[in-house]
């Protein structure tokens, strides 16, 4: 299995780890206590046999007691890079100085959900060569593949040097590293027109002039036009200077909404089965970086789950390092009740919001209608998976078919008071959603204040 490092967002976390002092093994104890029994029954039961068979353990035992490391060594933990994608690779580092005496080094990282490890076993060895017994500090590496989003854990790393034939062992702890997964956006593209759109920043053809990209006409030169708008074929005609006017661009609030009340299937990493909040979070990185490419403005708010900031709107690719961030903090069910308050979110009219839901629980389509009630433009995205089956006993199975059959009656009332409930197919998922609200767009429309 060969692992291809990837991007470097985080820089590395680098660890001093907490040593022990040299301390003899089981079998260098069992060794000298055996010579000195043999010895002491072959001087008193006059055993010559008994004595020479005890002799190898003794010369053993005391040849392993003289060359005992007097130094302790140093170990320095490193994991770099701290931060990084789905599907992508670190590198735990650890730097071990040499002493004498010393012999062989391993090492020992535990095995963690979600993370694969190169080699397998997470346990890697090192000697010190004898003819060089003051070299460089020694140099373990075990490489590490995350597959999930989210915060992981590596550590604590056991590290055990030897010294001659296993006599005496130092033990060092690298306490735990914190590793950080950002969810990897699938292929997002929404060929349709954003809808109304404010400021001008992004890449959102405006309905009046300004400074753009996008060609309008040609107009008399006025105080204040850049000189390189100047038409020049149009003013030497006329005699006098023209300037081609361009549309403005403009940008739109996009605000996300992710139910992390429960999840729902098996999630088995990037490379398996998705489960309805892998489908959410990743949808909800690949929408966000589609919008904030557009120069629009991305906020998000994570319902269900403890320790999440809102992320307020903003435009830019650090924004989206930050919403990447805030995603990957995500922690199923920790908070039931955030999903259930009623107040309404502080949102402008004219922003577009995309719930992500796996529409399980009715107050996600009952928060979906309130917003739109209140004249904005929604859509919810289904993530449930379609290939979901809840296994269980009989009677769980009749109540979660149950459960289903109402699910598909609320999804047909919410369609019929102008909330579009679409799943999620990757790109062009939003496609439809976005060329109905561009039509909408400069139709009158009832809302309730």
């Amino acid at each position: 299995m060969t692992f291809v490092p990837g991007v470097t967002i985080g820089a590395a976390e680098i660890t001093t780890a907490h040593s022990r002092t040299w301390r003899p093994t089981a079998a260098h104890v069992r060794a000298a206590s055996l010579s000195v029994a043999a010895v002491g029954l072959a001087v008193l039961f006059r055993v010559p046999d008994l004595l020479v068979l005890a002799m190898p353990l003794a010369v053993i035992a005391v040849w392993s007691t003289v060359r005992r490391p007097g130094d302790e060594p140093e170990l320095t933990g490193r994991l770099g890079p701290s931060t990084i994608r789905e599907g992508d690779a670190t590198t735990w580092t650890g730097a071990i100085s040499t002493v004498d005496g010393l012999e062989e080094v391993a090492t020992v990282v535990p095995r963690r959900r979600w993370m694969s490890m190169q080699p397998a076993s997470g346990v890697t060895a090192v000697s010190v060569a004898r003819s060089h017994p003051h070299q460089e500090p020694l140099s373990l590496a075990v490489e590490l593949r995350s597959t999930h989003w989210g915060r992981r854990r590596v550590g604590p790393v056991m590290t055990s040097a030897t010294s001659a034939f296993g006599a005496f062992r130092w033990l060092a702890t690298d306490y735990e590293h914190r590793l950080m997964t950002l969810p990897r956006p699938p292929v997002f593209d929404a060929m349709p027109p954003a809808h109304r759109a404010a400021g001008l920043v992004g890449l959102t053809r405006s309905n009046r002039a300004g400074e753009g990209a996008e060609f309008a006409g040609i107009r008399p030169f006025q105080p204040g036009d850049r000189l390189r708008r100047i038409n020049w074929p149009r003013s030497l005609r006329t005699g006098e200077l023209h300037v081609a006017a361009t549309w403005a661009d403009q940008d739109s609030h996009v605000a996300l909404l992710v139910d992390a009340l429960d999840d729902f299937g098996p999630s088995e990493g990037i490379d398996g089965a998705e489960s309805s909040l892998d489908i959410a979070v990743r949808a909800a990185a690949a929408v966000a970086e589609h919008f904030l490419r557009r120069g629009d403005r991305v906020s998000l708010r994570v319902f269900g789950s403890t320790g999440v900031p809102r992320i307020p709107a903003a435009s830019g690719t650090s924004h989206l390092r930050r919403i990447l961030d805030a995603l990957a903090r995500i922690e199923p069910g920790t908070d039931p009740a955030d999903l259930v308050k009623t107040r309404r979110e502080p949102l402008p009219a004219g922003a577009l919001a995309i719930m992500l839901s796996p529409l399980v629980s009715p107050k996600a389509l009952e928060r979906a209608a309130t917003m739109s009630a209140h004249g904005l433009s929604v859509a919810v995205i289904d993530t449930l998976p379609s290939d979901f089956v809840r296994l269980g006993d009989a009677v769980a199975a009749l109540a979660w078919r149950i459960r289903l059959l109402e699910r598909r009656q609320e999804l047909e009332a919410i369609r019929e008071v102008g909330v579009p409930v679409v799943a999620w197919r990757g790109s062009g998922s939003l496609d439809p959603f976005l060329r109905e609200i561009a039509r909408r767009a400069v139709a009158p429309r009832l809302a309730r204040r």
